[in-house]
């Protein structure tokens, strides 16, 4: 199958080629079969994939830590609605799924045709082909009674500030409570974008960037933050030698998650 997406959704290829790469691998970290599947009926021909290992080794450990905590939350709320947005091709459900929870992807029309060309329908997941600034989106999400987990992988870098405060008020707008887990670009990445050794700068431009992740709560003073993790933590363990010696560098522009809460006022 070839793909013909341009700008941001064409690095959803990028993380599913690592997620599938980590699979053949001599000491995987995801063991993502699904991505794996996937990654064989689409044509991915990027030279540049194959000898990128910082990216590599970014998408897997960030993947691995979101799963840890998304199970966290699964674990504390068993049929809970956890909705992935810009979910690309991501495969979180399938590593994280523990036969109760309801699941919801939202991305732009061709991602989600892909998604469902390729994984066909599964009871508990549910595709809603629309933008994640369109403020409708939330309208579509069935949670009554239940938690809400709201996942962002791989996003809000290519959001402007305006187009993540736009988002936030989406969240507090339309839902009485959440947790959100959010991919954070470093501040620092955003001095070294053109340095990427995988996103293409041109289509898709890095334009918003956290230090510690405070900055959410800023724009939107209504959520609150209850942590914080710079993906190296969980990378330094996965590496050896010459590339140990990276990981000072790294740190200071790696990724990192931010994760708040958020609960509706009631009035008295």
């Amino acid at each position: 199958m070839n793909t013909k997406w341009e700008g941001v959704s064409e690095t959803a290829l990028i993380t599913l080629y690592m997620r599938a790469k980590d699979l053949d691998s001599e000491r995987p970290i995801l063991f993502d079969f699904k991505a794996k599947e996937i990654a064989e009926k689409i044509e991915i021909n990027d030279k540049k994939l194959k000898k990128a290992w910082a990216s590599y080794l970014g998408c897997v450990i960030r993947a691995r830590v979101m799963d840890n905590e998304a199970k966290k939350f699964i674990q504390s709320y068993p049929d809970a609605t956890i909705i992935s947005v810009g979910a690309g091709l991501d495969t979180r459900f399938y590593r994280v799924d523990n036969g109760k929870i309801h699941w919801y992807n939202i991305d732009f029309l061709p991602v989600i045709q892909t998604r469902e060309k390729i994984l066909g329908k599964h009871a508990r997941v549910k595709n809603i082909a629309m933008s994640a600034l369109d403020p409708f989106w939330p309208d579509k999400i069935n949670h009554k009674n239940r938690k809400v987990l709201i996942i962002s992988e791989g996003m809000l870098m290519y959001f402007s500030k305006e187009e993540v405060k736009e988002f936030l008020k989406i969240l507090t707008d339309k839902f009485d409570s959440f947790t959100a887990q959010f991919d954070l670009l470093s501040k620092n990445a955003l001095i070294f974008a053109g340095k990427h050794d995988v996103v293409d700068q041109k289509k898709a431009p890095f334009k918003f960037g956290c230090k510690d992740g405070s900055e959410i709560t800023k724009i939107n003073p209504l959520i609150k933050q209850i942590g914080y993790t710079n993906f190296t933590d969980e990378m330094e363990k996965h590496v050896k030698g010459w590339k140990k010696m990276m990981m000072p560098f790294i740190r200071c522009v790696n990724n990192r998650l931010g994760i708040y809460t958020y609960k509706r006022k009631t009035k008295e």
